[in-house]
């Protein structure tokens, strides 16, 4: 279910599920290692968007400008092997979209599945998407999954 409020909430989930869809397929085909192509979430972006994590993930950082937003997913991909979007609920505001998922994941490293919860606060720029904040409901799950 989602909640979609006007035509920049329609335009800005339409982008989302298109963004989400590739990110999916990239992290399936073993991310940029392994040839995947980042071009399907690049267009999905603001040139100066930027991707930000929290402290206790082992991705984490602000990841600033497309070519960092593209490393990040790189790190992403080798994280995971597998990642799937469940539930995911959007929630429409003035300048940005709430994003409440499901996800399933599976590490790479050590073969471990999370079934968890994460928000994701993203605001866009030019109709792209600028900046992309992501909270897990339990960071440290997340850690232990991948070894760390």
């Amino acid at each position: 279910m989602s909640l979609k409020a006007g035509a920049n909430g329609e335009k800005y989930a339409a982008l989302l599920d298109k963004f989400y869809e590739a990110e999916m397929r990239y992290i399936a085909r073993g991310g940029a290692q392994r040839g995947a192509s980042f071009d399907e979430m690049a267009v999905c972006f603001h040139p100066d968007a930027v991707m930000h994590q929290g402290p206790s993930v082992p991705f984490a950082g602000d990841w600033e400008g497309i070519a960092e937003v593209e490393r990040f997913f790189a790190v992403l991909s080798e994280t995971w092997s597998a990642a799937d979007g469940l539930d995911v609920k959007y929630f429409v505001g003035e300048d940005g979209i709430a994003v409440s998922m499901r996800v399933q994941l599976t590490s790479r490293a050590t073969g471990k599945k999370v079934d968890g919860h994460l928000g994701q606060f993203i605001t866009f720029d030019d109709g792209l998407i600028r900046d992309f904040t992501v909270f897990y409901l339990d960071p440290v799950e997340i850690s232990e999954a991948c070894g760390v």
